[in-house]
């Protein structure tokens, strides 16, 4: 995965804030699908590591246990039920999730710029793309 962030990097220092279906529909339909399966792989990965790191592991299997990591690649959905159980703390979690998730794929993450959670799983789904996209 790290490849990945790294091709892509090179390939190109445009801004990875576009849209991602462009990138995704000059993908085969068997190179979407190994970039969705990874990308959601990396991000479940990464919540689990964030949310129990964050939280401990006795709270991360409670959560796990109640479903809430159920839907970690559905941004909204995973957003929602952050929501309810933690209120504005939920900002908190998210916001660890993003800083790990860029760390890992390689992309720049600004801590100061206002959080939008959807839009940061999008630009990290892309990274995955492109990097598909140079194999």
């Amino acid at each position: 995965m790290m490849v990945m962030a790294v091709r892509a990097r090179e390939s190109s220092s445009t801004n990875l804030h576009g849209n991602s279906e462009s990138v995704s529909a000059s993908l085969s339909p068997d190179q979407r699908f190994a970039a969705e399966k990874a990308f959601s792989s990396v991000l479940v990965s990464t919540v689990r590591e964030a949310v129990g790191n964050a939280l401990g592991h006795n709270v991360l299997e409670i959560l796990t246990s109640k479903g809430l990591l159920d839907d970690a690649s559905n941004s909204r959905e995973f957003d929602r039920k952050l929501q309810s159980l933690f209120g504005n703390g939920a900002v908190v979690l998210e916001r660890i999730v993003v800083k790990d998730l860029s760390r890992k794929l390689g992309i720049r993450y600004d801590s100061e710029a206002r959080l939008d959670y959807e839009k940061s799983l999008e630009t990290a789904k892309e990274v995955c793309f492109v990097g598909s996209r140079l194999k």
